[in-house]
């Protein structure tokens, strides 16, 4: 590997050993005993929000060198799979979600799973798995399996690490949660152990979803010149 992806390598090392160096439980305690709630997510937030800028631009600067190509099917896979995503993340992100950064209050209110929390009760970090995982294969090239994969490398061990923390915090009400949820998607709702409707997801939140897909098909082109219809690519 050529040493001109070490600014790349640095900046998603970063990006990936940096959340999980904050979220670690006596980090995060003695951040929130000093600074409190409200300044341990500023910090958290400006960590983010830095260390994010540095690696995309590291990836805009890093050269081209290919692995496997750019299947066509690839394509094909991320048009169908897309929409799962955009709307896991839609409904998630709208959705106060007691699993979540910031509402640990809901777990100790009793809150139960609701909406797209049946579904998984990591709607967020599914959607940017589907995204990472998807764009990790397409691209087929060096710098986009650093750069996608650390991305995925965060969501999925993030989830994990979060499962752990929580249940860490307390176990009783942790396992009340996840008896009513469940961690893969669909997997609580074909295990028969709940149900879930459109009504209770919320129509709003789902066509928010669905618009944000189409957002993203059309202006793909247009954002970052990847067209991503093979018929529209000769527009």
């Amino acid at each position: 590997m050529s040493a001109s992806f070490t600014p790349l390598i640095s900046a998603t090392l970063c990006f990936v050993l940096g959340h999980f160096i904050l979220s670690a439980r006596p980090i995060r305690d003695y951040l929130i005993e000093t600074l409190r709630r409200n300044g341990f997510l500023g910090v958290y937030s400006i960590f983010a929000a830095t260390s994010f800028i540095w690696m995309n631009l590291a990836y805009a600067r890093a050269p081209f060198e290919d692995l496997w190509g750019d299947p066509t099917w690839i394509r094909w896979l991320g048009i169908i799979a897309m929409p799962l995503a955009t709307v896991l993340l839609a409904t998630g992100a709208m959705t106060a979600n007691p699993a979540a950064l910031g509402f640990g209050d809901l777990l100790e209110q009793g809150r139960k799973p609701t909406g797209v929390q049946k579904i998984t009760r990591h709607p967020v970090q599914w959607a940017i798995a589907i995204w990472a995982g998807i764009h990790f294969l397409a691209n087929g090239d060096m710098a986009s399996a650093i750069f996608f994969g650390g991305f995925l490398t965060l969501s999925i061990l993030g989830m994990v690490h979060m499962e752990c923390r929580k249940r860490a915090e307390n176990d009783a009400l942790w396992t009340r949660f996840t008896d009513q949820s469940s961690f893969f998607p669909f997997g609580a709702i074909m295990a028969g152990r709940v149900k879930t409707s459109l009504k209770e997801i919320g129509p709003n939140r789902i066509a928010v979803g669905i618009i944000l897909y189409l957002v993203l098909l059309f202006g793909h082109r247009i954002a970052i010149d990847v067209p991503l219809l093979p018929q529209f690519s000769g527009i």
